[in-house]
């Protein structure tokens, strides 16, 4: 029995920082996956619970908890037996700033997965199908990338600027890891939590090639660390639909050429 559910999707970069945490505190919780490419996240039984039409959202003995950041110190206050959270003051403020940057990236990364990737399976259903799903993107710049990406792939502009993005916080990354192993402190816990998602979409991306072992080899053996935690397996690979994630590869592997002279202008 447990007082937790979670309404989460299975590459959702902010499923995973959740899925992380739960994993690390050895919390059990009832599974729910929402379907974002067909549209669940839309539907009034959802949006009952999460007005905002995005996941992850957690219940709490039926209560929502959203906003996977905040649903990070949420379980932190609420669990706090297993840490994942440093405790003296100076720590905790460099881990609330990792929280605040990968919120501040959130939308860039957005942009990125659907402007290199998912665009080329959007752009096969019917148009009022597509403008249907658009229309229902509450926030109205989300709404407006993804009209612009879906039109213009790489050259539009939030995809280029979710690129630029990307190469900052990697290099912002990898000057963080300066002195110490993990981002949230002694212990993998929150921030690196909150981080991981996004390396790990950079290598099914292959933009991990703009940050490899040589350029970034801290970030690099970092996300290494990461890949071994115990929890690993259950709560990122077992939910990562394979077919999906060699497509987001191919299709970017596809494009390496125009992806080399976008990363080159920077």
């Amino acid at each position: 029995m447990t007082d937790l559910t979670l309404y989460h999707n299975g590459p959702s970069t902010c499923s995973q920082k959740v899925r992380l945490i739960l994993g690390l505190k050895n919390l059990p919780y009832h599974s729910k996956i929402i379907d974002l490419q067909s549209g669940e996240q839309h539907t009034s039984e959802y949006i009952k619970i999460n007005p905002n039409h995005v996941v992850p959202t957690l219940l709490f003995k039926g209560n929502p908890i959203i906003e996977s950041s905040l649903i990070l110190e949420f379980l932190e206050d609420q669990f706090p037996e297993i840490s994942a959270r440093p405790i003296d003051p100076e720590s905790l403020h460099k881990t609330r700033l990792w929280l605040k940057t990968t919120d501040a990236y959130q939308i860039h990364g957005g942009s990125i997965t659907y402007g290199i990737a998912v665009r080329n399976i959007l752009i096969l259903k019917p148009k009022d199908e597509l403008e249907k799903e658009i229309n229902e993107i509450p926030d109205i710049q989300r709404r407006e990338n993804r009209r612009d990406l879906i039109e213009n792939g790489l050259k539009a502009e939030c995809v280029i600027q979710g690129l630029s993005e990307s190469k900052k916080l990697m290099d912002k990354l990898e000057d963080g890891l300066k002195g110490t192993d993990w981002f949230t402190g002694a212990n993998f816990g929150i921030a690196d939590a909150a981080i991981f998602p996004y390396v790990l979409r950079w290598e099914q991306l292959t933009l991990s090639d703009y940050c490899n072992e040589n350029s970034h080899p801290k970030l690099n053996d970092w996300f290494n660390r990461v890949k071994n935690l115990p929890f690993y397996e259950e709560q990122i690979l077992s939910f990562l639909p394979m077919p999906l994630i060699e497509a987001l590869r191919q299709f970017s592997t596809n494009q390496k050429n125009e992806l080399d002279e976008i990363f080159a202008s920077f």
